[in-house]
């Protein structure tokens, strides 16, 4: 399918959410795929052969993200509007990813990200979803499922090689953006499960440098503060049946209007009209 919404995340021997889950739905997507495979060799290439885009680029996340957009195939950017980064451990289904495009798109986010659901590996609660809220601005989208703009992504993309754990990106990408107060947001309305524990993935082991201090170091490369986890207005759900001056308000309309329909089938005016 060609679709203006394109899902790019790294993929390995052990990946098997983008299939289970964010293609569980097959006939009512509204995104393409694109898998970029880090280990050496594919063991099953016949799981693959049905994805729309596939590269075996053999890297970190950011860094093959960055490969792709800038050599590899740079014309992605010019035909996707929407961009969205899922690690391959984030279980999210075809309706959750459908909807994220759609709400991204409508709230004209910058970056922006589904809630962690209760039971989800994290390492800042604040993303996990809030009960009765349908969004939240916030002032830092983590690394591991950024959904960018396009006009975003241009500005930050060059931020990517930054690191090689990928610590340390989100706090650039603020500050890229001005620490925008309305550009960044957490869709509560939708709900995904970070699957494994942070920093226990496989790549983890293979980074030969500490993300603490990549984390420090591009943080100050950028003069970004070390982290912007912070809240800064939210969309509340409210039930209108919890409400009690609406209730009022709504028992006296419908008895008014209950009232006025007696009122004209009795025809009290004529009546009213006839004795005097």
């Amino acid at each position: 399918m060609k679709s203006k919404n394109i899902v790019i995340a790294p993929c390995g021997n052990k990946s098997h959410l983008f299939k289970s889950s964010w293609l569980k739905n097959e006939e009512i997507r509204d995104f393409d795929l694109c898998l970029l495979f880090y280990h050496e060799n594919i063991d099953n290439p016949d799981l693959y052969k049905n994805i729309d885009l596939f590269y075996h680029l053999k890297d970190f996340k950011y860094m093959m993200l960055h490969n792709l957009l800038v050599n590899v195939k740079p014309e992605l950017l010019e035909e996707y509007d929407h961009f969205y980064f899922l690690d391959d451990d984030i279980d999210i289904d075809t309706v959750g990813i459908n909807k994220m495009f759609e709400l991204s798109k409508t709230f004209n986010s910058s970056i922006s990200q589904a809630a962690l659901s209760h039971d989800s590996f994290c390492s800042w609660p604040m993303f996990k979803r809030q009960d009765n809220c349908y969004l939240r601005y916030v002032g830092q989208i983590e690394v591991m499922a950024p959904l960018f703009s396009k006009e975003a992504l241009v500005k930050c993309l060059p931020s990517f090689t930054g690191t090689l754990s990928s610590w340390g990106l989100d706090s650039v990408w603020s500050k890229i953006l001005n620490y925008a107060e309305d550009k960044m947001i957490v869709f509560d309305s939708v709900e995904m499960k970070h699957t494994l524990p942070v920093g226990g993935g496989e790549l983890y082991t293979k980074l030969g440098v500490d993300p603490y201090v990549e984390w420090r170091e591009i943080t100050s490369k950028y003069g970004a503060k070390l982290h912007n986890y912070i809240e800064y207005g939210r969309l509340v759900l409210h039930h209108i049946n919890n409400d009690k001056l609406y209730s009022l308000q709504n028992f006296i309309k419908e008895n008014f209007v209950l009232l006025k329909r007696k009122v004209n089938d009795y025809n009290i005016l004529s009546r009213l009209k006839l004795k005097s």
